[in-house]
């Protein structure tokens, strides 16, 4: 920004914190004080707050999605009014005018905070109460964010003890107690470094330090926990530290007075995985923890064993008369799929979300970068245009991988090699990070991440190649710069330039403005940080706000731990869990502002299943607000996860109530979207489909109803549709599962829906000279105009998406059209086709076939996209697709999911 627009925005800025506090318009506080910004000034901050006004119009805050065992919020709610809250105002000041987070950004968190205090017990409530509830966010998308204005809100009301449980590491309870520190008020954190301390009789009592040997340890004074002190305590999940805190605890909570207990990254540690035996697996190694982080004299067997974690919890909440405990996590899979009958002798109900669901809202705008915008899913039902990710993913090749992953096998020597693409990765990286610096005009954060394996002695050996390999670099940056600098220029040209231009052109910048700030990072140099047991290096943000490093580590950076101004991600460690892969997805945050600079390396495979878990989450999101729309308690719901054939929701040990089990397709759609291109079995497989498209489309005779690209029947049997069903060809039916699809169109029959069947051909619009044509056995119309896709780059067994969004309106009425945009626009759905399918009969389903030109070309503005067929290919005649949309049934019958035991009705 110019020095003038700098000055405008400080006008504003200033301006904004007095409309805040004196609830006025831009106008009046202009005319209240006018000496505070200058007359030549002021048309110029009118122009720039109406600029600012006009995005954030845009953007649209989206309530959290809710299951609730009462319904609802709590009748207490509907009396309490947060925004006069103490402790919630300051921190939204703080937000506001010193980190200066858009409105749109505080009205997200102020909205899906409110939500979850919601369905709180009234801390004031005159009866013992005990409440648990799981809020579902995004990986690394403000869940902090949430519970530090929860508890802020929760304080406000009238708990007095908080307890957050937070982690494994140290380093990561230090992070999280610095941040809570920073947002409800510490001694050590001065405002306008934090909200500071505030009234003296608003003080925090904090019972733990912001230091890494900062934990709860006995001893402290035990008058704070009377009620009359606002008490807060940060807490590792670790037995032994647990242990101390329930005998230093121990009847000396007075009834009452009310306990909030926030338990972040709950599916890691507190689900409990064998009751009150012992869990097998060796978590001391597969977590990398340092000596220092274990509690105990030793790092004992059990030390942080689930089981033994989950039992000191739930001892932890039977502590208290009156509570409330919330779980926090991006990667729900254990949690929904906690036995809600569970119980012991010990420790009494196991931690199954019993009063309420509550996911999280995408983050509102573009800031923040998640698994479906970074890789793109699958099309799900009722949703318009592509989903096709970011072109800011590198294949590594599997030989390549070879060379940074150690073989499998005791005492196999392991020798590792800086491939190509790691080398190519760590060039990025600097042409990053300068590019990073010219925009923001400022030193910034800029880190790079190589994961490659779990093993500590992999870590050190490839971290000392990288090393090396940044010492190359930086001789020739010194020494043989001449010839250096094309190398550089060309792959910022080539490789960032064309992206960035495409995202935002206002950024594009020439390789010119880099190079004051390579000198910077070549000269002395950036650091290489071994993040594992074996090493004293951490991140300490606070200290070293302008790090420059390439972190090399494994579990200990899978999860929780918030790496800034991450760039450039080599990741190419394999998980057969959804939750853990997902959670060692660090490149994962609010990284819009420079997402065009960011570049991920990794293996086709991972990022298809990277691809497929995006879709897989997307899909439990809206089947919980599904189950919300149906007003489903959590107990009544059983969330249900769609299976992987090669991965598992989440490690076994946690999923041993859960079962296999068909779910409903009612009010879904869906495609076929993966064929063998590139194989030559997809001549036969396309010829075979086109014959059984004709068998399909020939009996029925001329169209129903024809015009431009739709050609249509009503009335069909269903037992046609099964046939067609059955004997269409696709690939990998993980995602559509065809014994299932057509076991649930015969079951629904019996029910006397699904009876009858609405058929559509949907083509070309018109039959211009570039739509070429095929012949389906169409009687009296011999020649179709087929239409254009094209595939996933990241994916190409993928066509990403097939259907147009206008085809389910197919036999509806007009009213019932009218009536499906009124109840998405109230609400009741968050997609049109969602809507739409609410409007079909449950007897009526519809097919509707695509025929794709195998000669289709790629557009203007299509981005991640690759041709059908490589140049020189042989191609078929036409490539077939399908879809199939389901009304919603009021006899729903069921395709491969994860299901948790059902709780006993009373």
């Amino acid at each position: 920004m110019t020095s003038v627009g700098d000055r405008i925005e400080g006008h504003l800025f200033v301006l904004k914190a007095i409309m805040d506090r004196d609830k006025l318009t831009l106008g009046e506080s202009l005319l209240r004080y006018p000496g505070l910004v200058p007359q030549e000034d002021h048309d110029a901050v009118r122009r720039h707050w109406e600029q600012q006004q006009r995005t954030t119009t845009i953007i649209r805050t989206v309530r959290p999605t809710e299951l609730s065992a009462t319904g609802g919020p709590r009748p207490w709610f509907g009396d309490w009014d947060t925004s006069g809250g103490y402790y919630w105002a300051r921190q939204r000041r703080f937000l506001s005018h010193i980190l200066r987070r858009e409105d749109y950004e505080i009205d997200s968190v102020d909205l899906a905070s409110d939500r979850v205090l919601a369905h709180l017990e009234n801390p004031r409530h005159p009866e013992p109460f005990s409440v648990r509830g799981l809020v579902v966010g995004h990986v690394q998308s403000g869940k902090t964010s949430n519970f530090c204005a929860l508890i802020a809100k929760a304080s406000d009301a009238g708990y007095k003890i908080i307890i957050v449980l937070s982690g494994l590491h140290n380093s990561l309870r230090l992070q999280t107690q610095r941040r809570l520190q920073r947002d409800l008020g510490h001694e050590n954190v001065p405002f306008p470094d934090g909200v500071g301390q505030g009234d003296p009789e608003k003080y925090w009592t904090w019972l733990t330090r912001d230091d890494l040997d900062g934990d709860f340890a006995p001893g402290v004074n035990v008058g704070p926990l009377q009620g009359q002190n606002q008490v807060i305590l940060v807490v590792k999940k670790n037995k032994t530290r647990l242990d101390r805190l329930l005998d230093w605890l121990e009847n000396k909570v007075p009834e009452h007075v009310p306990v909030l207990v926030v338990d972040d990254e709950a599916d890691q540690a507190s689900v409990n995985t064998g009751g009150n035996r012992p869990d097998d697996d060796p978590v001391s190694e597969v977590l990398d923890l340092r000596a220092a982080d274990f509690d105990g004299d030793t790092p004992a067997d059990d030390e942080l064993d689930p089981s033994a974690i989950n039992l000191r919890i739930r001892r932890l909440l039977s502590c208290f008369a009156r509570v409330s405990y919330v779980a926090y996590t991006a990667t729900p899979f254990a949690n929904i799929l906690i036995n809600p009958n569970a119980e012991d002798r010990e420790g009494g109900d196991d931690l199954f979300p019993r009063d309420f669901i509550l996911t999280l809202p995408h983050p509102p705008g573009q800031k923040y970068v998640g698994p479906d915008r970074l890789f793109g899913r699958e099309q799900l039902p009722g949703e318009v245009g592509q989903l096709d990710g970011l072109d800011v993913i590198r294949i590594v090749p599997d030989p390549e991988v070879e060379q940074v992953v150690p073989p499998r096998g005791k005492n196999k020597p392991y020798t590792p090699r800086i491939p190509s693409t790691l080398k190519a990765a760590l060039m990025d990286f600097l042409l990053a990070a300068a590019g990073r610096m010219a925009r923001s005009g400022a030193d910034q954060p800029c880190t790079m991440l190589v994961h490659i394996d779990m093993r500590k002695e992999a870590q050190d050996k490839l971290a000392a190649e990288i090393t090396a390999e940044l010492g190359h670099m930086r001789q020739q940056w010194r020494y043989d710069r001449e010839n250096f600098l094309p190398v550089l220029s060309d792959r910022w040209d080539m490789e960032f330039r064309p992206l960035t231009s495409s995202v935002d052109l206002d950024n594009d910048a020439p390789f010119e403005k880099l190079e004051q700030h390579l000198d910077g990072l070549l000269t002395p140099g950036v650091d290489v940080r071994v993040l594992n047991s074996n090493h004293e290096d951490e991140l300490d943000y606070e200290n070293e706000s302008d790090l420059k490093a390439v972190l090399v580590g494994g579990n200990k950076l899978s999860r929780g731990v918030t790496v800034e101004g991450l760039l450039v991600s080599y990741f190419v460690r394999r998980s057969p869990y959804y939750d853990t892969l997902l959670q060692m997805g660090r490149w994962f945050g609010y990284r819009g502002d420079y997402v065009d600079l960011t570049r991920l390396y990794s293996t086709q495979t991972l990022v298809m299943w990277f691809h497929d878990l995006a879709t897989i989450e997307e899909e439990l999101r809206r089947q919980i607000e599904h189950y919300a729309r149906r007003k489903l308690t959590p107990l009544e719901a059983a969330p249900r996860i769609r299976s992987h054939e090669k991965m598992l929701p989440t490690a076994k040990n946690k999923m041993k109530d859960t079962s296999l089990q068909q779910d409903s397709f009612d009010g879904r759609k869906l495609q076929t979207l993966r064929f063998p291109f590139g194989d030559p079995a997809i001549l036969d497989l396309c010829g075979e489909n086109l014959r059984t498209a004709r068998t399909l489309l020939g009996p029925l005779g001329a169209p129903h109803g024809a015009e431009p690209g739709r050609l249509s029947w009503e009335g069909v049997n269903a037992e046609v549709v099964v046939r067609f069903i059955e004997r269409f060809r696709f690939s990998d039916q993980s995602a559509f599962d065809v014994p299932s699809v057509t076991s649930y169109i015969q079951a629904q029959t019996q029910h006397n829906e699904l009876v009858s069947w609405r058929v559509l051909v949907s083509s070309a619009r018109s039959q211009q000279n570039e739509h070429r044509t095929v012949d389906l056995g169409v009687t009296g119309h011999p020649e179709v105009a087929m239409i254009q896709r094209s595939r996933l780059t990241k994916d190409p067994s993928s066509l990403g998406v097939v259907t147009e969004p206008e085809d389910e309106q197919q036999g509806l009425t007009p009213a019932q059209i009218e009536e499906a945009h009124k109840l998405q626009e109230a609400g009741e759905f968050t997609i049109l086709g969602d809507a739409l399918r609410s409007q079909r009969s449950p007897r009526e389903g519809l097919l509707v076939l695509y025929p794709i030109d195998p000669n289709s070309g790629i557009g203007k503005n299509a981005k991640n996209r690759r041709t059908l067929f490589d140049e020189g290919a042989e191609r078929p005649d036409c490539v077939l697709a399908y879809a199939v949309s389901f009304p919603y049934s009021t006899s729903p019958n069921s395709f491969s999911y994860v299901v948790g035991t059902k709780a006993r009705r009373p």
